[in-house]
């Protein structure tokens, strides 16, 4: 398995930067997990959109899942003007009307709505999603493909089910928002010493930094985690790591 990230921004993308989104590659597949604001055009630097097998939405922030609609929209725009374009597996948590009505038109999507211990298998894949600590419904996902295990935590205060779902994974890709150790109070995000506790505790093998409140320093997350986890790595946009 390979992983680009397209995005590590928190909330709102920095100049040139996106938000959260990662493309997996699994032999042939392509999948990507969180459609942030401004991950699409990152994207395109990778695939062509029509090349995506699969999308997995941890939760309905819209720095996970702006660009969702826009891809859509750029998908159904090529099927009207007759390129033959395939379905895409969408999991993604319960959404409003609103959202159903945007993304169930024109059989771009095929659509599953993921719960708190979903699994299910797909062309050799094991996925399994956990309900985290955070506002509203947000699942960490743990895929498994020939004895390799890749976790993302979505976005995620700290908690027990994610030090459970991360348990003994290759890769840990951790949401580390606030660069302070306290993380100011805030319970439904982590800090860069808080991610890398729960991989020292999860046993995991590596540990990749992500969701960057302040993108400018993500060298600086990195020097904090590795006081509590030595293998340990501040993602860059565009960047690939191998599980």
């Amino acid at each position: 398995m390979e992983l680009t990230v397209l995005g590590n921004n928190g909330t709102c993308p920095i100049k040139d930067g996106a938000c959260a989104s990662y493309l997996l590659e699994v032999g042939t597949r392509k999948i990507l997990i969180d459609v942030g604001n401004g991950s699409v055009a990152k994207l395109q630097h990778i695939c062509d959109l029509s090349e995506i097998d699969t999308i997995i939405v941890s939760h309905l922030h819209f720095d996970h899942i702006a660009d969702l609609f826009p891809f859509k929209y750029a998908l159904e725009t090529r099927k009207y003007l007759g390129e033959n374009i395939r379905k895409i597996n969408l999991y993604i948590p319960v959404v409003p009307d609103w959202i159903e009505k945007e993304i169930s038109t024109n059989d771009i999507f095929s659509i599953t709505y993921i719960n708190d211990g979903f699994t299910c298998s797909t062309e050799q894949l094991q996925l399994t999603f956990k309900r985290v600590v955070h506002m509203g419904d947000s699942f960490a996902i743990r895929i498994e493909n020939e004895g390799k295990t890749f976790v993302y935590s979505g976005d995620s205060g700290q908690c027990t089910q994610l030090q459970e779902i991360a348990k003994k994974s290759d890769v840990f890709l951790c949401e580390s928002t606030m660069l302070d150790d306290d993380a100011n109070g805030i319970s439904h995000h982590l800090s860069a010493k808080q991610a890398a506790q729960i991989a020292q505790e999860a046993g995991v093998g590596k540990l990749l930094l992500t969701h960057f409140s302040q993108p400018y320093d993500a060298q600086k997350y990195e020097q904090k985690a590795k006081l509590f986890f030595n293998n340990v790595e501040s993602t860059v946009i565009l960047k690939k790591y191998q599980i």
